[in-house]
Formats: structure tokens, sequence, C-alpha cells
């Protein structure tokens, strides 16, 4: 099953896919091929293929594309996550998945590296949050969940997302805007046993090391460690963060001294007020309530190699 959504970078994945569908064949690939023509449509498309027989699942398109694909193999019940093989040709906006796992972003290196058939099985989170409903909803991410800033600017960016038009341009002014309206929110963190309560500016919970188009937000995470990788920044002022930028930039963002990390299973939030919520550069909603860790829980197509695989 091929999964191609086509307003992926901005309408590029729609331009690109018939050279892409030419390498395939070439390739020898045998499929089917599902086009996206509506938000979350790839959980149900994911959800019906399964249920038809499918095993081996190609998503064409941006991160978001691979967080509806997951979540339509998190969601359906007929087979084990891990029976299925997911592999990523990535043409979005931000890309950051990949960046991780060492698949190329040249769509003919991609299909080459799926065709060698390197594999691990990574770690899903699963968030539970409020979007205005009295009943709380549930979402399985495969990259890492933003609250606060990061999510900020994910709504900003919706509107032009939503018609196909999400460039590197909207992303730097949705990020504008953030810096001057997101607020550090009095929260109250438990972090597995250890509960901390402070005004929280920017929590990113990272499964890969990547976000924001390239932001390294969670330097230490191994993709099938059993860990949440937390990123804190708190108590943070628009002028600490716009002095930031250039270590943010680089990748160094462990040599922030406003920035704390942690390691846990679980992850439970209480804010005082409002906050955005984004996984897999996604917008949820306001309000998350927990989020977890399922280890070892979905088969990928991966050149991810730390120096010792978990």
């Amino acid at each position: 099953m091929v999964v191609l959504n086509p307003n992926a970078g901005g309408r590029l994945a729609e331009k690109e896919w018939p050279q892409i569908e030419k390498e395939l064949k070439q390739q020898n690939f045998s499929f089917d091929l599902c086009k996206t023509e509506k938000p979350l449509h790839a959980v149900q498309l994911v959800e019906k293929k399964i249920k038809e027989g499918f095993r081996k699942i190609i998503a064409v398109g941006g991160d978001g594309t691979l967080h509806e694909v997951v979540n339509g193999i998190m969601k359906q019940k007929l087979v084990n996550a891990d029976d299925i093989l997911l592999a990523m040709i990535s043409i979005g906006t931000g890309n950051d998945w990949i960046k991780t796992h060492g698949i190329s972003s040249d769509y003919k290196e991609a299909i080459q590296q799926i065709k060698n058939g390197n594999t691990i099985k990574q770690d899903v989170g699963k968030i539970i949050f409020k979007n205005g409903s009295v009943n709380p909803e549930v979402r399985y991410f495969i990259n890492s969940v933003g609250i606060g800033f990061d999510a900020s600017v994910v709504k900003y960016i919706l509107p032009q997302k939503k018609k196909g038009k999400s460039s590197k341009k909207e992303y730097v002014i949705g990020l504008i805007k953030s810096l001057f309206t997101n607020k550090n929110i009095l929260t109250r963190l438990q972090l597995d046993e250890n509960i901390i309560q402070t005004k929280v500016y920017n929590l990113t919970v990272g499964l890969c090391r990547y976000k924001g188009g390239g932001f390294k937000m969670s330097p230490n995470a191994v993709p099938n460690d059993g860990k949440l990788d937390i990123t804190l920044a708190s108590k943070i002022s628009k002028r600490k963060i716009i002095s930031c930028l250039p270590k943010l930039m680089a990748g160094k963002i462990e040599k922030i001294k406003y920035f704390d990390f942690y390691q846990v299973k679980n992850l439970i939030l209480h804010a005082s007020g409002p906050m955005c919520t984004e996984a897999d550069g996604e917008y949820l909603g306001l309000y998350p309530l927990q989020v977890s860790i399922i280890p070892s829980k979905i088969k990928l197509i991966s050149n991810f190699k730390p120096d010792k695989l978990i």
C-alpha cells in the first residue's frame, strides 16, 4: 500500500508523484495507491487496507502523513502493530523524522533504502488530550509532541497548511508571531515520580531528535530505548529565547542554560491556562493531559545507527 498526501510540501508531493511512481515500478514494487483527500483520511485508508490483508505500507508525504499512517496502524485491532512494515518517502515541509533515522530526502535513494530492508522496532508515543470536548481524545505519535511555543507556531501556520500552502516561509512567520504571543503558563508537571511546579514556556517530548524543520530539540533521543526525552523551557523571556536562536539553529540546545532535560516513561501535565499542543507537527488543540510511551511497537525501515541498538 502506498499512501500519498498530494498536499504535502506545499503540493510538491503531487508534483513529484509521477517520477516516484515510475521509480517504484522500475524497482519492481507492486502496490495499491491511496490518495488522501482530507485531514486524518490516511487513518481511515490504512485501517481499511489492513482489513484487506495489506501488511506493507509506504507513506509518501511529510511528517503529518506519517503521523496519520501510524495512527491508522495503532488504532486498528486486527493485527499487532509490529506485524506491519512501514516505510517513508519524505516530501514535506519539515521532514524531521527521517533525519533521526538516516532516511534520504532523495526519493530514489529512499526507495533503494526500502529495498535494502534495514528495520528497527521503534517506540510509539501516546498522548491523551482535550480539545474543547468533555471527553479526552487519544492520539499516537512517532516523532515528537510540542506543548506551548512549538505548538503555537503550528497553530499559526494551520490555515495555510489546510490549503496545501505550507512552506518554510510560513513556518518562519508563525515562529515570529509566536515569539510575541506565547506566554509562560503556571504548570504542574509529573515526570514519572518527580513533580515539578513551574511556569512552562515550551515543552518538547521527543522519541526522535529533530522537529520544526531541523531543530535538534531532543539531542539524546533514541527511538527504541523505551524512554520519552523531555526538553523543558520554563520562566523564559522573549529576549532570552531570541538570544538562544543561534545555538538552537546550530543544534547545540544542550549548551543553553535555560533548558532542562529529562528521560521518563510517563508525563502528566496540569496547566493553569490553555496551552497549545501538537504531535508530529499536527495541531491537536489545548490542554494536554498525559503522555506515555509504548516500547518497540512499530516496525520501520530505518538506518538509525546509535553506538548500540537497544
